[in-house]
């Protein structure tokens, strides 16, 4: 069985290890718009952000694209050139997250949601998910407000906080087609624990259980279940043994293949970006 491959921005020039990767099951939206530096109600980041998702799937034509909705954080988001409304970040892990975030700035949604049915026009490869959702009824409408836009492909969700665990039923009775299960968020939610701590066991049983879980009961509904985050080969492998797909980030090929890579750096030069512009806008406000 193949995994899926996400990228976060790497403008790659062909299928990257076909053997390997059966499509692109996630590109992280909001890494090229931190590479841009420019929020998405800027005409500017339209153009960027839409010149890459065409490449893309320009390249897997013949497979499917999956386009994670941008996931800022508050203070990614407050770096940004245009963006409107500057918010205190108290709570990075918790706070204006993802769906949270689009629904509360529906102009940004908008306008994201936009590029992505001028894209999707040309390649109906292109299918979409949402980041951080609570619940089913959140998910409900912004499907609703991405099918009022015109938009036919087809859409997914994550779960990655336990209240879309619990409401799973709910949700998988969205007409959604795909769970991806956000392993980063949920394991620290789950065992209120960050990432890389002695406490945050991606690969424990609990997990494994409610992965395994997810993926029973999301089969009764016919919809496909795979598994993101930083993940090792550990975890891969115990996956591929349950016959559940994981979704590997491009940077991590070499750690869990030991195969190269063409933008070994990309992922850190956007981080490192991204941190700068953050503390460029802290002198600001100084």
């Amino acid at each position: 069985m193949k995994n899926e491959l996400a990228l976060s921005g790497e403008e790659i020039k062909e299928m990257v290890y076909p053997d390997l990767f059966e499509n692109i099951g996630m590109i992280r939206g909001e890494y090229p718009i931190r590479e841009c530096g420019k929020n998405i109600l800027t005409k500017d980041c339209q153009d960027f952000f839409k010149k890459y998702l065409k490449g893309i799937c320009k390249i897997y034509q013949k497979q499917e694209v999956w386009y994670r909705f941008s996931e800022l954080t508050v203070s990614e988001a407050n770096s940004l050139v245009g963006t409107e409304e500057i918010l205190p970040d108290n709570h990075p892990l918790f706070g204006i997250r993802g769906l949270r975030r689009s629904l509360q700035y529906l102009d940004e949604f908008e306008a994201e949601i936009k590029v992505i049915n001028d894209v999707h026009s040309e390649y109906d490869n292109l299918a979409v998910f949402f980041p951080f959702v609570n619940d089913g009824k959140q998910l409900r409408r912004a499907i609703d407000i991405l099918r009022k836009s015109g938009y036919s492909g087809k859409v997914g969700t994550m779960i990655e906080l336990p209240s879309a665990y619990f409401d799973l039923d709910n949700i998988l009775q969205t007409a959604i087609e795909k769970i991806v299960i956000g392993m980063n968020d949920l394991t620290s939610f789950v065992y209120a624990a960050v990432r890389d701590s002695q406490w945050h066991e991606m690969n424990s049983e609990i997990m494994m259980n409610i992965i395994e879980d997810i993926a029973n009961r999301a089969k009764k509904y016919d919809v496909d279940v795979a598994v993101a985050g930083y993940l090792d080969e550990n975890i891969i492998n115990n996956l591929q043994e349950k016959g559940i797909k994981a979704i590997v980030h491009y940077s991590l090929i070499p750690q869990i293949y030991g195969r190269g890579i063409e933008f070994p750096n990309h992922l850190a030069e956007v981080k490192k970006f991204t941190k700068e512009n953050i503390r460029n806008l802290g002198k600001k406000d100084d």
